[in-house]
């Protein structure tokens, strides 16, 4: 029997109780044992090579020690700190991170664009602090829209995804936005298709709701968050596994929900028709404006375009 095998009828002994108990000492101590009569190592003091707190893991052939703490810094720039970058990216092929193209010098180029009545987009910069945003103005047309979204491959909702984003509302009535994955532009009906992300709508009242779909019933949950014309920070994130949705707003959270959280797709249902959109419409004929200074959003792809079916 090994000794590093489980106690079973095996009697106690020195060389038995080290290799299958955690000894504990300081750096210069734990240097000066023999790794092979070890398994686990616990430093009280840094020295020699070994740091405080940390926990390493004596390698098979008795030669030298892993650091399997998780406070270990690494930069993933040679296989003994991390592994590769590369082997990082490679093992998450399928991940689409936009990182700030959509953040710093926001342009509406760089969106796919809708208006109809008197909506209009327009690249603008805030007064004298000179902020860029992509401007949604509805017009002084009641009910006019215009909205901003992305086409790509389809997002995997049984992975973990979220997004963020900075805006502004030019004033606080007679409006309505959404803002998501999949989410549907507010000059269309709703549907079921899976979805999630955030919506205001006036008529009903001024708070932030969370809303997602599963594939079978939509559903959106009062946040009790009241929206304001301050610029303003929004992150959502999405956790299939649990299932829940996570809203943000600058940074604190506010709203957790469970109800109808998209897990899976099917592989013959309707995709939504954007990856993701921002969607803006006023309710009153009268001007209402949305200043978007910055978005990002990260999930996993499957293979197939996002209208595919």
């Amino acid at each position: 029997m090994s000794l590093g095998d489980a106690w079973a009828l095996t009697p106690g002994s020195s060389s038995k109780m080290n290799k299958v108990t955690i000894i504990s000492g300081t750096g210069s101590y734990l240097a000066g044992l023999t790794k092979s009569n070890h398994t686990i190592l616990v430093c009280t003091s840094t020295g020699s090579g070994f740091t405080l707190d940390h926990v390493y893991l004596c390698t098979n052939d008795g030669l030298s020690v892993i650091d399997i703490s998780d406070v270990n810094e690494h930069t993933h720039v040679s296989s003994g700190t991390g592994g590769f970058f590369t082997g990082v990216l490679a093992g998450n092929v399928d991940v689409f991170d936009t990182g700030t193209y959509f953040t710093l010098e926001p342009y509406k180029a760089k969106w796919n664009t809708f208006t109809d009545n008197s909506a209009t987009i327009s690249d603008d910069n805030d007064g004298t602090t000179g902020e860029p945003s992509i401007k949604i103005d509805s017009g002084a047309t009641n009910g006019s829209t215009g909205s901003i979204n992305q086409r790509g491959l389809e997002m995997n909702v049984a992975q973990d995804s979220f997004f963020k984003t900075m805006q502004r509302f030019g004033t606080a009535s007679s409006l309505a936005e959404k803002v998501g994955f999949g989410m549907e532009s507010l000059n269309a009906v709703n549907n079921n298709r899976r979805k999630y992300g955030y919506e205001i709508c006036t008529t009903v009242n001024n708070n932030f709701f969370i809303t997602s779909a599963d594939g079978t019933t939509r559903s959106s949950s009062d946040s009790g968050i009241a929206f304001n014309t301050s610029r303003t920070s929004y992150r959502v994130e999405h956790y299939p596994a649990t299932p829940k949705i996570d809203m943000y707003i600058n940074e604190g959270i506010v709203f957790t929900k469970t109800t109808n959280v998209p897990t899976t797709y099917l592989s013959d249902e309707p995709k939504p028709d954007e990856i993701f959109r921002v969607s803006f419409k006023n309710s009153t004929a009268a001007s209402r404006t949305l200043f978007l200074y910055g978005c990002r959003f990260v999930y996993n792809g499957s293979n197939q375009w996002h209208n595919e079916v």
